[in-house]
Parts: C-alpha cells; sequence; structure tokens
C-alpha cells in the first residue's frame, strides 16, 4: 500500500463487519496510518476521496450483499488507480463476493491491492453459544490482522473472479434485488409484540435504510427492509419477531453498538 491515508466504508448488520473494520483500523494506525471507519448507509458514493486508500467491507447475504450496499459500491465514481481492498464477513460460504467486487471495481479504474473473506459467527441460521462464538471470532482476529499487515507490507492478493463466478454473481444479485418487491417485502415484513415492546424507538434508530416509522409504537411499513436483523437482535426485550428467526446473536456490546449504529 502507498497511500497511509485511508477510508474505510463499511457495512454490518449486527455487529461483525464493524468489528473487521475497527480490527483493521487499529492495525493500520499502530502502523503509522491516518483512518476513518465510515458507515455505508450514512455515506454518498459520489463524495468519496480519491485521493486515499479506499477499504470496503461488507456483510454477505445470500451469496451476495444487501441492495442499498451493492448499490453504494457499484456507484463509485470512476477512478485513475485508486487504492482498493474489499472484505467481507460471513457465516459460512460467499462464492468469493470480495474477489467479484474487485472485479467490478477494477473495471472502474481502481487498483485493488487485497480482497479477502472472513468466516464469523451466523447471525440468524445455526447461531452458537456465546462461548464458540468468541473462539470463531479470536480465530477470525489472526487472518484479519495477517490480511491487514499484508496490505501494509505489498504482500496482500487480489483473489481472482472467473465466469462461474460473476454468473453466481448475477444470479444471487438478481435474487437479492428481488427483495425489494412489493410482494418480498409484505413477506418479510417484521412482526412486533406490543406487550413486550418498551417505545425505547431503538429499532428505528439503528434501521439502515429508515424503513421504521414510529408512532405510539414501531411501524415497519417502508417497503425497502434489507432483513440485515438489526432491530431484531439488538431489540432489549425482543419484541421484533420473524416467524423462521428462532435465535440471533449480536456481536457489539451495548457501547459499541452505539458507535457503530448511533454516533456516526
Amino acid at each position: 500500500m502507498n497511500n497511509k491515508n485511508i477510508d474505510i466504508y463499511f457495512f454490518s448488520g449486527t455487529g461483525n463487519t464493524y468489528l473487521a473494520a475497527k480490527k483493521i483500523a487499529e492495525i493500520f494506525t499502530n502502523n503509522g496510518c491516518s483512518v476513518n471507519l465510515l458507515p455505508i448507509e450514512k455515506s454518498d458514493p459520489s463524495k468519496i476521496d480519491l485521493s486515499k486508500t479506499i477499504g470496503l467491507g461488507f456483510t454477505i447475504a445470500c451469496w451476495n450483499t444487501y441492495p442499498f450496499v451493492r448499490k453504494f459500491f457499484e456507484n463509485l465514481p470512476k477512478a485513475e488507480g485508486t487504492e482498493l481492498f474489499v472484505f467481507t464477513t460471513m457465516g459460512d460460504s460467499s462464492l468469493k463476493m470480495a474477489a467479484n467486487t474487485g472485479h467490478v471495481l477494477s473495471k472502474k479504474g481502481y487498483s485493488v491491492i487485497g480482497t479477502k473473506g472472513f468466516c464469523m459467527p451466523n447471525n440468524f441460521l445455526a447461531v452458537n453459544s456465546d462461548d464458540n462464538n468468541k473462539k470463531k471470532i479470536n480465530r477470525a482476529y489472526m487472518k484479519i490482522e495477517s490480511f491487514a499487515l499484508d496490505i501494509l507490507n505489498g504482500a496482500s492478493k487480489a483473489e481472482k473472479s472467473n465466469i462461474f463466478l460473476r454468473f453466481c454473481y448475477a444470479i444471487s444479485k438478481f435474487i437479492t434485488n428481488m427483495w425489494n418487491w412489493k410482494l418480498s417485502q409484505k413477506m418479510m415484513r417484521l412482526n412486533l409484540d406490543k406487550k413486550k415492546c418498551i417505545e425505547c424507538k431503538l429499532c428505528a434508530e439503528i434501521c439502515p435504510v429508515k424503513n421504521i416509522s414510529f408512532s405510539e409504537y414501531p411501524a415497519f411499513d417502508g417497503n425497502k427492509c434489507q432483513f440485515c436483523l438489526r432491530c431484531i437482535s439488538y431489540c432489549p426485550t425482543k419484541a421484533i419477531k420473524k416467524f423462521f428467526v428462532l435465535k440471533t446473536y449480536r456481536a457489539l456490546d451495548d457501547k459499541e453498538m452505539k458507535e457503530c449504529f448511533q454516533s456516526k
């Protein structure tokens, strides 16, 4: 990496990607870099500073990512060799989504200096115990540290995409775009247990796409839910439900949650 002024744009649903971004930023800072962590949901892709090295981190969903996240990086401006690295977090496989993203952005003129996916705890399917989740995060941290140091030392590699992976990207992109359809939004709509709701408004405050309105109680009626599970996972009384989400996972404590979702 030639440029030590770095902006890391990230999206984190329940906190895994934030932990990864924070770890990368910590390693860079300890090695003399200037780093900003910038939530994608509060950033304008047309206003990024191309004079800096760009980091792009996001959560994997359905072997792709959430539509508004993909819209962000697909709408980044054209560049002339701006250094860029991509990292993703997922519970299992990502079908090399970081490599596919790097391919998309290399066509826009970015110099992709590294891509990597990191396995982190599952957030609603096969959720493990807290102890197992901590072990998985610690294993991921070792790989994240190695990735960050390789970028610093110019030893990182950009994974190569291929025809098969790009085909998978196109299919999974179509599937995740279907989430924006009215029928999908109706089927995905979350449910509220009013007896448990304490009217704290946290769900509306941390929703990345402002899908939740609030009158006497929250209403999930914005027809743009990304199903990132933030509101379900961080509801203090577990008042928000979806029939096939039996157990959820939150990567952040209350202090980190406010840093990541509320204070930016």
